[in-house]
């Protein structure tokens, strides 16, 4: 008499057979480990309970023969699925939970339209239906659209080829290829458009590039915006030459790097040679900076600010400077044009009050640096003077 074994009911309760195509798409299909594993279990419940005539399988066979799913955890995430469109769940004869109807016809189809997307090659095995027919003619009026401009591409670049480059499109197509080889990559969007401006608006000679490039690429500067402003300061300061590259790199970019607080600003450096005030300090370049950024003022305004400061102190300051644009901010005086007529009404309102004191109805004082005018009535002027 044979032994029995319990290895033979484990083959009698069978196996789950899921599809492995759904551990493949299973990132596309946005399913983690416990909804695989919720369709496992209904699955499982289907090929046990259902003829295969039959669809669908209730959610109380497949919490019957899961032991670990809860009725709850089931809901949430059929939930889920038929919000994805992966599951349709119908009532059943009640509103009993354990009677509804969980149908996998749309799971299956989802995944079959997968696999023929990523061979569709398996399309010329099924044959078309009757309806068909107007998409089929619209898939053939697509494909000779596709072939007609495939023509037309291949004809532009043809003329495209044929024309000779100008001398602009061999320097760009030299200076990008040099580019490609230094960095192993292609010319970035934002590459192409920093170099045009150094060829088109900077000027700069291929020759010129090649050495510049090749000095940022070795401190490791491969930002196209960085590499613009070096190039701003080059043709601002009009270094042409090699050398002139060996000496601000030197300067200023390797300084900028082991120092942080030594910075190139052309418009600084400018506004202290013209006004006499040393700007190498960081705190001056951001009293400037506030100038210039947080309150809006141009250069040219600025440096029309330290004239005014050279012509009416001896010993020029920042705090005079910034006193005289706090005074424009506040009246919005925002272009030279402005300057130039507030200190014209400035002149006439200074001459008008001298005049006015002359005549014992006005009397000027000087605070400070800037002259403020008082009225006094003629009663008052003739009764200080009785009193004197």
């Amino acid at each position: 008499m044979q032994k029995a074994t319990a290895s033979l009911e484990l083959f009698r309760w069978g196996y789950a057979h899921l599809p492995g195509a759904v551990f493949f798409y299973a990132k596309e299909l946005d399913l983690d480990m416990e909804d695989i594993g919720i369709l496992s279990a209904i699955f499982y419940a289907y090929e046990n309970t259902k003829p295969l005539f039959q669809s669908g399988v209730q959610t109380g066979q497949v919490l019957l023969r899961c032991s670990s799913l809860t009725a709850s955890k089931l809901s949430r995430r059929l939930q889920k699925l038929a919000r994805q469109g992966l599951v349709e769940i119908r009532d059943g004869n009640s509103k009993n939970f354990a009677e509804k109807m969980i149908w996998l016809e749309p799971f299956m189809l989802k995944l079959e339209q997968l696999v023929i997307r990523d061979h569709p090659e398996l399309t010329l095995l099924h044959t078309p239906r009757p309806n068909d027919k107007q998409t089929n003619q619209q898939l053939a009026a697509y494909r000779t659209r596709i072939e007609e401009l495939e023509r037309e591409l291949e004809e532009e670049r043809a003329a495209a080829a044929a024309v000779p480059l100008t001398p602009l499109d061999a320097n760009h197509r030299r200076v990008a290829d040099f580019i490609a080889k230094k960095t192993g990559n292609l010319l970035s969007v934002k590459m192409e458009t920093e170099l045009r401006k150094w060829l088109t608006d900077f000027g700069f000679t291929p020759e010129f590039l090649f050495g510049m490039l090749e000095m940022a690429f070795e401190r490791k500067i491969t930002n196209p915006r960085e590499i613009t402003k070096i190039a701003k300061d080059l043709k601002d300061y009009a270094v042409t030459s090699i050398d002139g590259l060996d000496v601000y790199f030197k300067t200023y970019v390797d300084q900028d790097k082991a120092a942080p607080q030594v910075h190139f600003d052309p418009d600084a450096a400018e506004f202290g040679a013209f006004t006499g005030l040393d700007m190498s300090a960081e705190a001056r370049r951001k009293v400037y900076h506030k100038w210039r950024y947080d309150w809006g003022f141009s250069h040219p305004m600025i440096m029309r600010a330290g004239e005014l400061m050279c012509q009416r102190t001896k010993n020029g300051s920042l705090e005079y400077i910034d006193s005289v644009l706090n005074n424009w901010m506040t009246k919005e005086i925002r272009t030279l044009n402005d300057v130039d007529r507030e200190i014209a009404e400035h002149k006439n309102r200074t001459r008008s009050a001298k005049t006015a004191g002359s005549n014992g109805t006005a009397m000027p004082a000087k605070s400070g640096k800037s002259e403020l005018e008082f009225y006094v009535p003629p009663e008052v002027l003739a009764e200080l003077k009785s009193k004197v």
